[in-house]
This record gives C-alpha cells, structure tokens and sequence, in this order.
C-alpha cells in the first residue's frame, strides 16, 4: 500500500475514534499520539526503506507498516526473568497484539503491527480496546507478584 494511503485510512480511523486526527498527529509523517483513560497510544505508519530477514516475504509486495504501541509499565528489576517469560506465555492467548520489552528504556508495551495492506480502518477501535484490555488485566494481575509501576504520561 503507498504511505499516502495507509496516512489517509488511519486518519479517517481515528476520526471515526472521535479524535481529531490533526490534533493527534506527531511530529513526522505516519505518526499519531492519542490518550486513553490516562494510557498513552502511539500509532505510527511508514515504509521499509529495505528488506530484512524479518520481512522478506512480503517486502516486494507491501513496503508499508501499521503499527499501534502502547506501554503500559516498567519491567521489574527483581525476578524480571520471570516475569518476561509470564509475558511470552500470555502472548498466547492474546488477540490483535502481543507483549513487548523494550530493555533501553526498561519498558513493557503491547503492540499491534500489521503490513500496510492488511489494516482496516473499521478495526481501529476493537484494536485500541483489546490492548487497553491486556494493559490493564496483565497490570493488576502482575503488579503485587512483581512490583510493577506504571507508565507516568506528561501532565498526569
């Protein structure tokens, strides 16, 4: 799918979220920020400059990318081992996403990430809500066994 285009679904998809797109939208091209019930959610949209082992197989096909980030808390310091291994096991059962660790920044997030041509506008709030879901019950479920602290967003 050309970017223009994944640009113009998103921003209709957001739209129909009730959010003003122009107001969500970053500093770049193919990026969006939104809030949710104090969680951030990052949606970003761009094109592969090359091929990786990663995505071969559909490179030539679709260059483009959809994808919708949101991180949720810090991974723990203590049983952190344990604690990601209980990710990878719930990712499993999940729908729309998965866990992710970021471990520059120590931050647990879920994503979303699809090519270009597979996102549908019309799916935009079922993803949103799922992993606002997942968020939240993995955060309550986790948090005393491991001591987890949220993501504190600017002006909270």
């Amino acid at each position: 799918m050309e970017l223009t285009q994944l640009v113009y679904n998103i921003e209709q998809a957001i739209h129909d979220l009730g959010v003003d797109p122009q107001t969500a939208k970053g500093e770049e091209l193919g990026q969006w920020f939104l809030m949710r019930n104090e969680t951030s959610i990052f949606i970003d949209a761009w094109n592969a400059e090359q091929k990786s082992p990663w995505n071969y197989f559909i490179f030539d096909t679709d260059k483009s990318t959809f994808q919708l980030t949101i991180p949720f808390c810090y991974a723990p310091t203590l049983k952190r081992e344990a604690f990601l291994e209980e990710l990878l096991t719930v990712n499993l059962n999940l729908l729309y996403g998965k866990f992710t660790y970021n471990s520059k920044d120590n931050v647990v997030a879920l994503v979303y990430r699809v090519p270009g041509d597979a996102f549908r506008h019309t799916e935009l709030g079922n993803i949103v809500d799922a992993l606002l879901y997942y968020a939240e019950m993995a955060y309550h479920v986790l948090k005393d066994e491991f001591q987890l602290k949220r993501i504190e967003t600017e002006g909270q």
